[in-house]
């Protein structure tokens, strides 16, 4: 039996992450308090008596994923992302120091690679915008507190993600809409080519998180699937919905600090044995499933 704190229960990762371990062990969770939002993820969850508001319980394990996960956001308001996405690690992670868990795990992002092409864990991060930049120094002070403080840390870094608690606004939900409803895309580009990312199932970085949980602490793990280009990702969707064909334009895209097309491949999680349960082909229509529900057509 394990007690794990996961920050950021309510946001779309978190939840699925609590959804995950609930279906999958037997582990008690805690989460920190925050307001109730709208449309509130948690809600959604059979929690089976297993999921609870923290009070100061002692933990063996904290996932930290609450942050500003907005590229956009933290770049129009810089002094916002310093307090979501490191202010608030440190406080988690004095947490962690004086609760000598077994674990703690640090969400991050591919974009603390900074550059287009091919990103790999052992790379050097160059941030390019305030939300890279936030999550890079997020990392660090989490390596800090492994080698100062004793802090068992390992850092997973997500790239594009969807699964069935996607946010209305984002793109695999905005993709969904707007094949039911016949509306015309427009796919940015970068230099001409169509910007793409590793599209990545929620439950397939679940189950990598899980994995990680169980190895020895201080890596950093790229925690991504399958590379593709945005419309490639659309034309996924659209075949689990039944729809061959749709309309789409390319613009070049023109924001300061936005990296084009990135390549982050899971090479370490790989090389100690990780494999999904699921293809992704079967992920997406898992997810096309569990959220036409949820859109207004």
């Amino acid at each position: 039996m394990k007690y794990v704190l996961v920050t950021g229960a309510r946001g779309f990762v978190g939840a699925s992450m609590i959804e995950y371990i609930i279906e999958t062990t037997d582990w008690i969770i805690y989460y920190t308090p925050r307001p109730p939002k709208d449309n509130d993820r948690l809600e959604r969850i059979d929690r089976r008596g297993r999921v609870f508001e923290w009070n100061g319980e002692h933990m063996n394990i904290i996932l930290h994923i609450a942050g500003n996960a907005s590229s956009l956001s933290c770049i129009e308001n810089p002094k916002k992302s310093v307090e979501d996405n490191i202010n608030e690690t440190v406080k988690i992670l004095e947490i962690a120091k004086n609760n000598a868990i077994e674990h703690f795990i640090y969400f991050s992002s591919v974009e603390v690679y900074g550059k287009d092409g091919m990103c790999y864990e052992d790379d050097t991060c160059i941030a390019r915008n305030m939300y890279a930049a936030t999550k890079h120094a997020a990392e660090q002070i989490c390596r800090a507190y492994h080698s100062s403080y004793g802090v068992p840390c390992s850092i997973v870094r997500l790239n594009n993600t969807f699964g069935k608690f996607c946010q209305d606004e984002r793109f695999p939900m905005i993709a969904i809409r707007k094949l039911r409803n016949k509306e015309k895309f427009t796919l940015y580009t970068k230099d001409g080519n169509i910007i793409g990312r590793r599209w990545t199932p929620i439950y397939d970085v679940a189950e990598m998180v899980c994995f990680i949980i169980e190895q020895p602490p201080g890596k950093t793990y790229n925690t991504t699937g399958d590379f593709m280009t945005n419309l490639q990702f659309i034309e996924s969707i659209a075949q689990a919905i039944g729809i061959e064909k749709f309309e789409y334009e390319l613009v070049e895209e023109n924001i300061c600090g936005r990296i084009g097309t990135q390549d982050a491949p899971p090479n370490l999680i790989r090389s100690l044995g990780w494999k999904p349960t699921k293809t992704f082909d079967e992920r997406i229509k898992d997810f096309v499933e569990s959220s036409s529900n949820l859109i207004s057509f």
